[in-house]
């Protein structure tokens, strides 16, 4: 584990494969780089991973004097990550993101477009803006009610179990938000990357109107049983620019890394060239 620094920020990475294409990836909430040592050896021909972990998650330093309550800005994402490309030689790399790292990865395609070659996303958050986050993460009234949360979740436990008792919540949200939410580290890993990251919420248009501009291609892998991350969300992105989005439907849920995942990305006609 390495760590680069630029104006204030620390940021963990690693590397997998040698490859001639270079790919700029973010995991998913709760993991690490560690996400991507899967691709490490059947795609390590066709590119160089550099791997980052998200501030809150893995070896990432959040300003020790910077509290939450002041976020991540998108322009210093944007310099981070030029910086980075600069420090390391790379001109134009894929941005690769997975689930939350999705959302990463769109918001340089909004902002830096002229490093990309384009996107690689894996059932990839920022496809719709979501009410509640916005409302518990934006505004003082939100993040008081989610403090309250954090110290006192029995009457959100019950409220949560009372929806799923009446189907209003499916079995597969309910273990979701409960996982999720189940003890004062996981809530509190919760408020810190929420808020860190609020401001990180990429505009599509601008995001399709890249993509068209610099003749690149974003490739869209969903899985059809997606709780989280929902199918529609991706085809509803897709008819923005079909000619230069391009959506795999996955028979999985939200672990879309799987193994033949792999196997086609690996075998992809295009994705390397």
């Amino acid at each position: 584990m390495q760590h680069f620094s630029h104006n204030g920020l620390t940021i963990a990475y690693r590397t997998f494969g040698h490859g001639p294409v270079h790919a700029i990836g973010f995991h998913g909430y709760g993991g690490s780089t560690n996400d991507f040592a899967p691709f490490a050896r059947p795609l390590a021909e066709h590119c160089t991973i550099h791997a980052f972990d998200i501030w809150f998650n893995g070896a990432s330093i959040w300003p020790p004097d910077r509290p939450v309550s002041d976020p991540l800005e998108p322009e210093e994402l944007t310099e981070l990550i030029r910086a980075y490309s600069d420090a390391h030689g790379i001109d134009r790399a894929l941005y690769l993101g997975f689930s939350l790292g999705g959302r990463m990865a769109m918001s340089l395609m909004e902002r830096l477009p002229e490093r990309s070659r384009g996107m690689l996303l894996l059932a990839p958050d920022g496809l719709v803006r979501n009410p509640w986050y916005r409302a518990l993460s934006r505004y003082g009234w939100g993040r008081a009610l989610y403090r309250s949360f954090q110290e006192k979740p029995g009457a959100w436990f019950r409220t949560v179990d009372t929806l799923h008792r009446m189907k209003l919540v499916t079995t597969k949200r309910h273990s979701f938000l409960r996982f999720h939410t189940e003890d004062q580290g996981k809530r509190q890993l919760v408020h810190d990357v929420w808020l860190s990251l609020r401001l990180l919420e990429p505009d599509l248009r601008t995001v399709v109107r890249n993509l068209r501009q610099q003749d690149l291609h974003a490739h869209l892998y969903m899985g059809r049983y997606d709780s989280v991350i929902k199918l529609p969300w991706g085809q509803r992105f897709q008819r923005l620019a079909p000619d230069h989005i391009h959506l795999t439907v996955l028979e999985t849920g939200h672990a879309v890394r799987t193994p033949e995942l792999v196997a086609m990305l690996a075998a992809h006609p295009t994705l390397w060239k």
